[in-house]
């Protein structure tokens, strides 16, 4: 039984390292997808201006011959116009900053990824940017893990907010954190991505509030999930309200 019909056609693949465009490329096409790879970002806005078919864009956030902003500005007066196409940008840890992530998602890009990845990490989030958005109270977790996560300056457009959220949602309806392996299943079943792609989610966002103060090192997706379990539990213990424990 084949899977479900996807929506996009291509992959385009704009990176100026030769060996990390073949190494991506290779791994993309081991999950047959169609690959067209660019180190150029004029080559690749000619070839889009020129598509019919629906595609998604791969772009390192360096742009070789142009800055990034006027790539972005380029990439939507040539794109914008095809609903189902999609631009993922890779970066960095440390650019572009995270003040300006917000401002590039508003300038054109769909999502942005951080280095390194996997091509199937890639696929998984290529098979999100498609999937109808889901709001939290359908997702089963409670608006105020939500916004307690926000708080923390975790981004809500990025894929693994909501690994996450819902891991802490878990937590809370089992008054203690699932065991790992567990909780790699399940945020897997409920996502529909593989346990690898739950845990490089979670590390991200253990990364991601590092940098942002919340832990002074880079914790393990156990020490993450349990920190953030407790640390809401204690914001909220209060309240006395059952309605966290959102059962599913």
């Amino acid at each position: 039984m084949g899977g479900p019909t996807r929506k996009w056609e291509k992959i385009l693949i704009l990176e100026s390292s030769a060996v990390l465009q073949r190494r991506l490329a290779a791994g993309l096409e081991q999950l047959d997808q169609t690959c067209v790879c660019f180190q150029r970002a004029t080559a690749l806005l000619r070839y889009i201006s020129m598509e019919l078919s629906p595609t998604v864009v791969v772009a390192d956030c360096f742009v070789p011959d142009m800055d990034l902003f006027s790539f972005l500005k380029r990439y939507t007066e040539q794109a914008g116009t095809h609903t189902e196409n999609r631009l993922i940008l890779t970066c960095t840890e440390t650019y572009p900053p995270p003040e300006l992530r917000a401002q590039i998602l508003s300038n054109g890009a769909d999502y942005y990824m951080i280095k390194p990845y996997t091509a199937q990490m890639l696929l998984e989030s290529i098979q999100h940017l498609y999937s109808p958005a889901v709001p939290a109270r359908m997702a089963g977790v409670h608006p105020d893990i939500v916004d307690y996560l926000r708080k923390l300056g975790l981004p809500l457009e990025h894929i693994s907010f909501w690994y996450i959220a819902s891991a802490v949602q878990l937590g809370v309806n089992a008054n203690s954190p699932l065991p790992l392996k567990s909780l790699y299943i399940e945020l897997g079943r409920i996502y529909g991505v593989s346990p690898q792609g739950v845990e490089s989610g979670l590390r991200r966002m253990g990364k991601t509030l590092t940098r942002l103060g919340v832990f002074s090192e880079a914790p393990s997706s156990k020490q993450l999930v349990a920190t953030l379990v407790s640390a809401f539990l204690r914001e909220r213990s209060e309240s006395r309200d059952d309605e966290y424990a959102v059962k599913p």
